[in-house]
C-alpha cells in the first residue's frame, strides 16, 4: 500500500487496515467523505449508446463507468473496426489489470467495445473533448495504441494508481502529454 495512501486515509477518518488495504476501497472512501460522487471529468461529452455508430470517432479517448462504482471511470482508446479482427466490430484499446492482484500484471488490450462497456447495472460512456482536435490527431491516437498493444502488450509492474493507469494511458495516446504525479 502506499504511503501516501494511508496518510490521506488517515487523515480523512477512512478505515484502513494498513498495507494490507484495498487502495481502490480507501480511494472510493476518502472520494466519498469529501462529497466526490462522480469523477466524470467535466471535459467529457456523455454519448447516447444507441448512437455509438455515429458519435465514436476512431482515436477518440472514452471513458465508461467502473463495475460497482459510481465514481470511477475506466479510460479506453476507440479504433473502430478493423477489417478482419473480431469480426469487424467496434474496438477499443485500453490499460487493464485485474484488481485481485493490485494490478500489477496490467496488460494493454484490444477488445470490442462491448467488452469495453461490459459493466453491471448501467452501461454508460463518455467521450473526452480536447482543444485543438483534428481528424489526424485522433488517427494518430488510434494508431499509436494499436501500435502499443502490438508491441508492449504485457506492461506487468507499471500500473500505479495514482500516475500510471487508464486514464494516463489513453491521454497520452490523446496528447503526448503526461500528467502523473508520481515516479
Amino acid at each position: 500500500m502506499n504511503s501516501l495512501m494511508l496518510l490521506v486515509a488517515k487523515i480523512l477518518g477512512v478505515k484502513s487496515e494498513g498495507a494490507d488495504s484495498d487502495v481502490f476501497a480507501l480511494m472510493e472512501g476518502a472520494m466519498n467523505v469529501m462529497g466526490i460522487h462522480n469523477l466524470l471529468p467535466q471535459s467529457a461529452r456523455r454519448v447516447d449508446i444507441a448512437e455509438v455508430a455515429t458519435e465514436l470517432l476512431s482515436g477518440d479517448q472514452i471513458l465508461t463507468r467502473t463495475a460497482g462504482s459510481n465514481e470511477r471511470f475506466h479510460h479506453g482508446i476507440f479504433v473502430g473496426p478493423i477489417s478482419g479482427v473480431q469480426g469487424g466490430k467496434n474496438l477499443v484499446v485500453d490499460f487493464w489489470g485485474s484488481q485481485d492482484a493490485g494490478k500489477q500484471e496490467a496488460k494493454i488490450r484490444l477488445r470490442t467495445l462491448g467488452e469495453f462497456m461490459a459493466v453491471p447495472g448501467w452501461p454508460e460512456l463518455a467521450v473526452m473533448c480536447w482543444d485543438s482536435d483534428t481528424p489526424e490527431l485522433r488517427e494518430f491516437s488510434a494508431a499509436l495504441a494499436l501500435g502499443l498493444h502490438r508491441d508492449l502488450q504485457d506492461c506487468s509492474g507499471l500500473y500505479h494508481l495514482l500516475g500510471r493507469n487508464c486514464d494516463h494511458f489513453a491521454t497520452w495516446c490523446r496528447t503526448l502529454r503526461t500528467r502523473h504525479i508520481c515516479s
